[in-house]
């Protein structure tokens, strides 16, 4: 297997605080080369830069996540803003919107969600987006802003919204979800997007596979999801870790 990147994974959850070494490791050991993590909110902010200052294979990104927007607060946006100064920081994210669960203010999120694309434009730096249920609210930032720099993380949307996605040149990243036998809608799916607009990711420790629920999602798992795509494209596992790869280099400059 060629150097797999994964593109989102939170390797600053405190689950993996016992045996985060170990993992890191072992997921080099199989083939993977670099994990890109976002932070989710400034709290975290150091932690993930702490992670990447003693991990060469870590890059990390600095974002606000809508999950937690409650917590945000304006002068966060200042400290992102001073942070992305740094040559260290690799995008701006987790990002983003999330419609999905209803107890969320909306208007809260769109408004630090703008400020972030803005900042992002301003550093020149790619967003790492959160999209649960919001698919098109985000896209209509991105096209307000004219800002494309981008990847939809655990991207699920329907085949025509996609279409005008990557026509913008966003791309789109894919986790464990397309092993389940029952996601035909996103099996269906993947076999439309061109693998040149695709990133491979685990999101570890969340989104567990659809057969060890309950278990930690593991950074070796980028493994089984770059097989399961390649069996659903029809193509070579080393081929679509090449592309992926390739991918992931290119809007992160890495």
């Amino acid at each position: 297997m060629i150097g797999l990147i994964d593109s989102h994974i939170h390797l600053d959850d405190e689950r993996f605080d016992g045996d985060r070494d170990q993992l890191i490791q072992q997921a080099e050991q199989s083939g993977i080369n670099q994990f890109i993590l976002p932070a989710v909110s400034a709290a975290r902010f150091n932690a993930v830069k702490d992670i990447a200052a003693s991990k060469p294979s870590v890059k990390y990104a600095l974002g606000l996540h809508p999950y937690y927007i409650d917590q945000h607060q304006q002068s966060d946006l200042s400290e992102l803003a001073d942070e992305l100064k740094s040559k260290e920081v690799i995008g701006v994210g987790e990002c983003g919107l999330d419609y999905y669960l209803k107890d969320l203010d909306q208007q809260r999120q769109l408004y630090f969600f703008e400020a972030q694309v803005e900042l992002a434009k301003a550093f020149d730096l790619p967003l790492i987006l959160h999209v649960r249920g919001a698919v098109d609210a985000v896209f209509k930032v991105l096209k307000k802003q004219q800002y494309f720099k981008a990847v939809m993380h655990s991207y699920n949307g329907s085949i025509e919204q996609t279409k005008a996605i990557i026509e913008a040149g966003i791309y789109l990243g894919f986790g464990p979800a397309v092993c389940n036998p029952r996601a035909t809608k996103l099996k269906a799916l993947l076999e439309f997007v061109p693998i040149a607009h695709m990133m491979l990711e685990t999101d570890a420790p969340d989104q567990p596979f659809y057969d060890k629920s309950g278990e930690l999602n593991l950074p070796v798992d980028l493994l089984r999801v770059n097989n399961e795509i390649a069996a659903i494209k029809g193509m070579q596992s080393d081929e679509l870790a090449r592309q992926t790869t390739i991918n992931t280099q290119h809007l992160f400059n890495l």
